[in-house]
């Protein structure tokens, strides 16, 4: 925004049309705003908010100032405080564009899905082209276990906006739970093809492929995921899950060790090494590891039934016998099978 602070008179036929005449504060104001927008783009949000607090001392309403210093809130992460802004700015919502959209953000960050629900419709009211508020309507419906919908507004986001990377990640991650695996692994490729570095879509990749079976194609996605981000340890669990699958239970042992290394209360590496020591005949190992995933989580139903197994095979059968019927109160399938045995 550029100001003039200056007006000018001019003469248009016979009439005489006088530009708008600026208060003193006004021109300060609008300089503070200025500043504001600047220290925005430059990312000092703190320094941004002060400016903008000064525009709206010295011209209130100023609802562009309202809008921008939401947004600097927004990237302090003070979303309560943005969201007081945005309801200033949106008293003159034709001065105020995307407040909706900003809001409904700073409402879903709070947890908050029914208004940001429904600040992000109204956003698409205005704009139905705005990619941004079909996407978040999207991982609103995901969120909801409602995969069709969800899917009906990623399809919205990406008819706006061919590139949406994140929108062709989440599309696919609504048809593998729809069980559209095909389309999955179509749709991942489609936001690979538009960003190739992202870690966490090799990883989901990866994830679609060990459920087809199809565990050398299913490595080779871990491990570009693994290249991008050394510090992913969910790539590194999934990639002994799918060695564990193939047969190389050393290889996977390895693996969710690193998984363990970088973050040592992933309960899922350690029940996943616990089981992969029980192939290579290491019981002891496989109950010390269910039996560290059972401290962090003792509503793990498959530490349970792994250790119970290895306790078995220790001559435990008491110790075994409580572990299978604690995985099968917990819902553990497979738990059934060696009950009979027990007194």
């Amino acid at each position: 925004m550029f100001i003039m602070a200056a007006s000018f008179t001019f003469s248009q036929g016979d009439s005489i049309v006088q530009a708008t005449i600026l208060t003193e504060a006004e021109i300060q104001a609008d300089v503070k705003y200025n500043e504001g927008v600047a220290l925005l783009h430059s990312k000092n949000y703190n320094e941004a908010v002060n400016a903008f607090s000064e525009a709206i001392t010295l011209k209130n309403p100023f609802s562009l100032a309202h809008l921008n210093r939401g947004s600097a809130q927004m990237a302090l992460e003070k979303y309560s405080e943005a969201i007081q802004d945005f309801n200033v700015a949106l008293n003159e919502p034709e001065n105020s564009p995307n407040a909706h959209y900003l809001r409904g953000t700073c409402y879903l960050k709070l947890g908050d899905k029914e208004k940001a629900e429904g600040d992000f419709k109204s956003e698409i009211q205005k704009n139905p082209k705005d990619d941004k508020s079909n996407y978040y309507l999207g991982v609103i419906q995901f969120e909801r276990k409602e995969y069709q919908e969800a899917i009906n507004y990623f399809n919205q986001a990406i008819e706006n906006n061919k590139a949406y990377t994140y929108a062709y990640n989440d599309r696919a991650s609504a048809k593998r739970q729809l069980d559209d695996l095909d389309g999955a692994i179509a749709d991942y490729k489609k936001a690979l093809m538009i960003d190739n570095n992202l870690s966490f879509i090799h990883n989901n990749l990866g994830s679609v492929l060990r459920k087809k079976n199809n565990f050398k194609d299913a490595i080779v996605s871990y491990s570009k995921a693994i290249e991008l981000d050394a510090k992913n340890y969910q790539a590194y669990n999934n990639r002994g899950s799918a060695k564990y699958d193939s047969g190389d239970y050393k290889g996977a042992v390895a693996d969710f060790t690193k998984s363990l290394e970088i973050k040592s209360d992933y309960v899922f590496a350690l029940n996943n090494r616990g089981a992969a020591k029980f192939k290579l005949e290491d019981y002891k190992g496989c109950v010390d590891d269910c039996s560290k995933a059972i401290l962090l989580d003792g509503n793990y139903a498959y530490a349970y039934l792994n250790r119970g197994n290895a306790k078995e095979l220790l001559r435990d059968d008491d110790g075994a016998c409580a572990d299978w019927r604690k995985s099968m109160e917990l819902g553990a399938k497979g738990a059934e099978t060696h009950i009979g045995d027990c007194k």
